[in-house]
């Protein structure tokens, strides 16, 4: 009998210190950030979604930190951004007490603190799996631990998941729990990398249709298939690297245009009306397919601009990307065109 008491009264003597070490779940969050110096004292902070520009919550800097109050109905990866300079910090926006120490480096800090899912994401960094070169079956391990969390979003902008082939990044995703795989960041990736297989290297060309200067339509097969290799440009009157790639496009085009070799631009993710004053300035001759639908980049999962391929004379694609930047253009072209 005093022995059954006595268990009895360990056993509740471990449910009081249970009771008693059990933190509350916080309904709020509190993000502190700290800096360096007074420097930034005055200035707009705002939090936003990593993926966007919108803006969640602002705030001033005031004593050398800002701090951030409110309430999180969902967990995002967010970026607390100092307004009109450099300094930032990624970190969860959850609920709990966050620490963004700015203080190693005053534009920005990848090591946030203080809940759950911003330890982890400290921990991510500071592992091997941001290098490219690490272990296969490491990330893999990082990825199962995290197929339906906060942490497998994040594992999807490392650098060793940039490094895996086409095929392995999209069996990761299949793998995901649907909490992950229903959020519009991994459908977008999902989407894009499914385009790219399917418009890879010794594929068949996918059609899209857009429209000419005047407005008419027209697609890409009014131009594959007949008879001619047509490298095929996917650019903006925005882009810098765009532009530099127009000489190597014009050397091309002037010397192959007669000898089986089409130039086409696709003028995406741009405003119509900067097409002819962009053409006339960079003394664009070649013919051009406006896309003001995104179904060019959507198809072949381009995440990216300038992107250019060589496609054949029967629709296969047999060059994208690396070959045909710069220098490489000319001679990636004439091991086609000048073949025996």
């Amino acid at each position: 009998m005093k022995i059954l008491n006595k268990i009895a009264a360990v056993a509740i003597g471990a449910t009081a210190i249970f009771t008693a070490c059990t933190a509350p779940t916080p309904t709020s969050y509190t993000v502190t950030g700290i800096l360096p110096d007074s420097s930034m004292n005055g200035k707009e902070v705002i939090i936003r979604p990593a993926t966007s520009r919108d803006v969640i919550a602002t705030t001033t800097v005031n004593g050398n930190k800002f701090v951030f109050e409110g309430v999180a109905d969902t967990i995002k990866h967010c970026i607390a951004q100092i307004k009109g300079t450099r300094s930032l910090s990624q970190f969860i926006l959850e609920n709990g007490n966050i620490e963004l120490d700015l203080t190693v480096n005053k534009y920005y800090t990848f090591k946030p603190s203080g809940t759950k899912n911003n330890d982890i994401f400290a921990e991510i960094l500071e592992d091997s799996i941001l290098n490219i070169a690490a272990p296969k079956s490491e990330g893999e391990q990082w990825f199962s631990k995290h197929n339906n969390d906060i942490i497998g979003i994040l594992l999807l902008r490392t650098t060793f998941f940039e490094a895996l082939a086409i095929d392995d990044k999209i069996s990761i995703i299949e793998n995901f729990g649907e909490n992950l795989k229903n959020e519009k960041f991994v459908k977008d990736i999902y989407d894009r990398l499914k385009a790219q297989k399917a418009t890879a290297v010794g594929e068949n060309f996918v059609d899209f249709q857009g429209t000419d200067a005047a407005g008419n339509p027209v697609k890409l097969s009014d131009y594959v298939g007949k008879g001619n290799y047509v490298l095929v440009d996917m650019w903006a009157s925005w882009c810098g690297p765009c532009k530099r790639e127009i000489p190597n496009l014009a050397e091309v085009h002037n010397l192959y245009k007669d000898k089986g070799l089409t130039v086409l631009g696709i003028f995406v993710w741009d405003d119509v009306k900067n097409l002819e004053p962009t053409l006339k300035a960079e003394n664009v001759t070649w013919a051009q397919i406006i896309d003001t639908e995104k179904k060019a980049t959507e198809a072949y999962g381009v995440e990216g601009i300038p992107e250019i391929m060589l496609i054949g004379p029967d629709g296969t694609i047999l060059e994208r990307e690396n070959a045909l930047r710069g220098t490489n253009m000319k001679n990636t072209v004439e091991k086609y065109l000048l073949k025996k």
